[in-house]
């Protein structure tokens, strides 16, 4: 049975792209997710995600004192699938339970813990500020930041189906949920509406040293707010090469990912996208579409996998999400489209 597992560092990019701003708005990394700061935390999530915001603050947001903050990420999930016309399988689930710190030690520098109950994954690292460049210099033990780092994994461009049932030797990238934090020296530079980032790590896949760049621009374009970039990564003979992007008018968003591996599936060239476009209905109700779609070597026929999925976000509480949603799966080299899946998915945080 296949099993969806969320990759638990990751942020909601879709909200950066709605308001024309980066990640890090809302969170203490200073490439997003994970953590949210006192912005993402006491005005995002009371103010502007919940369908009903409190009547008043609350007492706790996560903040401990004036530089320490704690939160936590937990996830739980029943995934329903139909083996046959008469039979239906539902099994629900642990999917999430991630615990952080933050410690702001001076103007400059910051400490930054996460673990990861459930997988016994831990996440680390210490960062300086580096004001003459308006960029950061940050050290220990990280995912290499590629792409838009979607908060659900089991999409093709980040690790797609954790237990292969289609008959491809892959479905999905390289950015499994069961892949560890690795050590990682990064710098990033913030240049006006730009932001850049290099990285150096110590093997995040099999190999000996994985050299990652991106770079990301975030504002507005004729009264739209855009996100546009690219990423690359290089690790012995494996390469990763992407594109990504969004818009956001009114309460329409579309966001989207385009990526190119080689030698990810013996020495062929993978190709994974990935394109939602999504309705804020009211304040706290989003209504998506998502088509998926992935080939493990784009020089043969018949190993392609494609994906198509609706659903509904719901935050009826400050530090509450209920998500649902149904996709179908289509093999190239069948004919019929196999049985929907269903996802329901309680999330909450502070």
């Amino acid at each position: 049975m296949f099993l969806a597992l969320p990759d638990a560092v990751w942020a909601i990019p879709r909200l950066a792209v709605q308001n024309g701003v980066s990640c890090v708005s809302c969170h203490v990394n200073p490439t997003g997710s994970g953590l949210r700061n006192e912005y993402g935390s006491s005005i995002v999530s009371l103010d502007e995600l919940s369908w009903k915001p409190l009547s008043k603050q609350p007492k706790f947001t996560g903040a401990l004192a004036d530089h320490l903050r704690i939160g936590t990420d937990l996830r739980m999930q029943t995934y329903i699938h139909r083996e046959d016309e008469d039979q239906w399988e539902r099994v629900s689930f642990p999917m999430q339970l991630e615990l952080y710190g933050h410690w702001q030690i001076t103007r400059s520098f910051q400490a930054y813990a996460a673990v990861d109950a459930l997988r016994s994954n831990t996440e680390g690292w210490i960062s300086m500020e580096v004001s003459r460049f308006n960029g950061f210099l940050r050290a220990g033990r990280m995912t290499p930041h590629f792409g838009l780092a979607l908060d659900d994994h089991t999409t093709f461009v980040r690790g797609g189906n954790i237990k292969m049932k289609n008959g491809l030797n892959a479905e999905g990238m390289i950015f499994s949920p069961m892949r560890s934090s690795v050590a990682t020296l990064e710098v990033g530079m913030n240049a006006g509406d730009f932001f850049l980032t290099a990285s150096v790590s110590d093997g995040y896949v099999a190999g000996s040293k994985t050299f990652t760049g991106r770079v990301e621009y975030s504002g507005m374009f004729l009264e739209n707010s855009v996100l546009a970039g690219g990423s690359a990564m290089q690790e012995d003979d494996l390469f990763l090469v992407g594109i990504f992007g969004g818009a956001a008018r009114g309460p329409f968003t579309w966001m989207g990912e385009v990526d190119l591996a080689g030698n990810w599936v013996g020495d062929g060239t993978s190709l994974a996208s990935f394109s939602e476009l999504s309705y804020s209905l009211v304040q706290g109700v989003t209504l998506t579409t998502r088509y998926d779609f992935f080939d493990e070597d784009i020089g043969y026929l018949g190993n392609a996998l494609s994906r198509v999925a609706a659903g509904i976000e719901f935050f009826p509480l400050p530090y509450v999400e209920f998500r649902g949603l149904v996709r179908v799966t289509k093999v190239a080299s069948e004919n019929e489209r196999q049985n929907p899946e269903l996802l329901f998915q309680l999330h909450i945080w502070y």
